[in-house]
């Protein structure tokens, strides 16, 4: 089998030379979308470039394959071969038989395909446009009036990048969306903190916070050159993020696993390349998936849930044929915003048990700077890390089926036991290893005894 075909079409199908400057009222680019689908196929017409020194911003119209046998249609701002911007970021936009991007008569950026159904738009129609424009240093797409005022600009919609002189502020959030995957991150400002959440059908657990001193509100992030820095409302800074590496932070990227990183361009590697990450392997949210426990020596163990689902298994059945079963040695990087203070092991484990939403629950003596007990719930199993036994005063529970239940009976669930992680086998298994060895060592010593006695 051969390679993927990637194409990269400069100006392709345009009715007239367009400035690489600027992308005028009345431009329209096409690309053909390929009859048969061609997993890898990539198409792009490159309509504007800011003529830098490479690695170059531009903005290009593309057609990429995608899972589903289809093919998508989008606007893309590139930094080398980076894609830092997209406007099917949150929502894919599959056409019919051509991709279509066209700055109409009226001021509106459109995508389109051939039967005239448009898939995304800038909504700026009647407000003036005149131009279509790529900020050479920041790489910010602009639709621009006769008087070169903003009408509207990619940055104030940003997906899983921030660029050099990008702002983050309490109005918008980096997101990022994990390929086959219902769960998504995203990276929020609040008043008090930088946070990262976990978001998951509907609920959301943070995994990752920046603070601020005490006393001091957060008005605005933005990227430098050194690194992220944090502003207050008369744009003091009051927090960072300083980069380990000497060249020029040119974007922060939130990754498709959650994870933080700082980016430079690395002239002799000829690539953008991480000068820090936030986080470590197994301070993810989900390193290794969901019932994933991440090991002191970031590897990745699973609990043996044969024919389990996940917690929406659990509605439609009563809450005396489930039950709680602790993890030992393990504990969750999620964090909830609705834990429960003054609750005890036994409360916590009941409430979990009675709301079928509930998958995992995290009982705590001491919680943060607080004392007392705290019960924290969530709707998966995820962020599991292994602890030493006495590095915490938390306890990790997990629902489970019953032996003996109907649902149990027909999908075979976990055996209801303690789960030891970090050198405990179950003892079914320990009984087959014991089996075998013993079985090899008297097959072996057998076969010694019959050579000898053959032998004499």
């Amino acid at each position: 089998m051969g390679l993927p075909c990637v194409f990269f079409l400069l100006f392709a199908f345009l009715p007239r030379v367009f400035s690489a400057l600027s992308f005028p009222v009345g431009g329209r680019v096409t690309i053909p979308v390929p009859s048969a689908y061609q997993p890898g196929f990539v198409g792009r017409a490159f309509v504007l470039a800011a003529g830098n020194a490479p690695p170059d911003f531009r903005a290009a119209l593309s057609v990429e394959a995608i899972a589903g046998a289809s093919y998508s249609c989008s606007v893309l701002v590139l930094l080398g071969d980076v894609k830092v911007w997209a406007s099917d970021h949150v929502a894919k936009f599959i056409p019919a038989g051509r991709c279509v991007l066209e700055l109409t008569h009226d001021g509106d950026l459109q995508l389109m395909d051939r039967a005239g159904r448009i898939g995304w738009r800038s909504g700026t129609s009647g407000l003036g446009v005149k131009s279509l424009l790529l900020k050479k240093d920041t790489g910010n797409l602009i639709l621009a009036d006769a008087q070169n005022q903003t009408r509207w600009q990619s940055f104030e919609h940003p997906t899983n990048t921030m660029l050099w002189g990008q702002r983050l502020d309490a109005s918008s959030r980096l997101t990022s969306f994990p390929v086959n995957s219902s769960a998504f991150y995203s990276l929020e400002v609040h008043k008090d903190q930088l946070v990262a959440y976990l978001n998951w059908r509907g609920e959301r657990y943070s995994y990752w916070a920046l603070r601020p001193r005490a006393g001091r509100s957060i008005a605005y992030t933005r990227v430098g050159s050194t690194g992220l820095k944090v502003f207050d409302v008369n744009s003091w800074k009051i927090a960072q993020i300083l980069a380990m590496k000497s060249g020029a932070v040119r974007f922060l990227a939130l990754g498709s696993k959650g994870n933080l990183g700082l980016y430079y361009y690395s002239a002799s590697h000829g690539r953008f390349q991480p000068s820090c990450r936030a986080l470590e392997f197994c301070e993810l949210p989900l390193p290794c998936g969901p019932y994933g426990i991440c090991s002191s020596t970031n590897t990745c163990t699973y609990l043996q849930l044969s024919g389990m689902e996940y917690s929406t298994s659990f509605c439609g059945l009563a809450s005396s044929e489930v039950e709680m079963v602790e993890v030992r040695r393990v504990v969750t990087v999620l964090r909830t915003s609705s834990s429960a203070s003054n609750v005890s092991k036994e409360e916590c484990l009941a409430s979990c048990l009675e709301d079928c939403s509930c998958a995992a629950a995290l009982h705590t003596n001491g919680h943060g700077v607080g004392t007392g007990e705290w019960c924290s719930r969530y709707a998966l199993v995820g962020g599991a890390r292994e602890v030493e036994v006495k590095a915490t005063e938390s306890s990790y529970w997990i629902k489970v089926v019953k032996k003996g239940s109907a649902r149990h009976e027909t999908s075979s669930s976990l055996v209801t036991k303690v789960i030891i992680v970090g050198g405990v086998v179950d003892a079914v298994a320990m009984c087959v290893i014991l089996g075998g060895l013993l079985y090899y060592f008297f097959k072996i010593r057998k076969r010694l005894v019959d050579s000898g006695t053959n032998n004499s």
